[in-house]
């Protein structure tokens, strides 16, 4: 069981505030030491098994997480008057900037 607590009522405010800061920082240290401890045990789990912790968490050699769907083919989402497509990823082509400027609504393209 746990030590008695002090009893905090008689202190100041500059007290309770300087109570309050060492306490977040003692939580801080404390979260941490466990994190640590978690990982090596997770490691030496993994290891045991003959897996590294990366493979198991999908990461790949530079250490990112690889995503899930690289490698698979989108379909068009919109397309564009000449047969552009445009699977709704990343920049908006020029094609369909220069139609959206010119007043034309993105969803008169969308692939059906």
């Amino acid at each position: 069981m746990a030590a008695r607590l002090p009893n905090i009522d008689n202190l100041s405010l500059n007290d309770l505030n300087e109570l309050a800061t060492r306490i977040d920082k003692a939580i801080a240290a404390k979260k941490d030491e466990a994190k640590a401890d978690t990982l090596s045990k997770l490691k030496a789990l993994a290891s045991s098994e003959g897996f590294s912790l990366d493979e198991l968490l999908g990461k790949g050699p530079n250490g990112r997480r690889q995503r899930s769907d690289k490698g698979v083919k989108l379909k068009p989402k919109y397309i564009g008057p000449n047969g552009e497509i445009y699977t709704g990823r990343g920049p908006t082509p020029k094609w369909l900037k220069s139609l959206e400027r010119k007043g034309e609504k993105r969803e008169k393209y969308l692939a059906k």
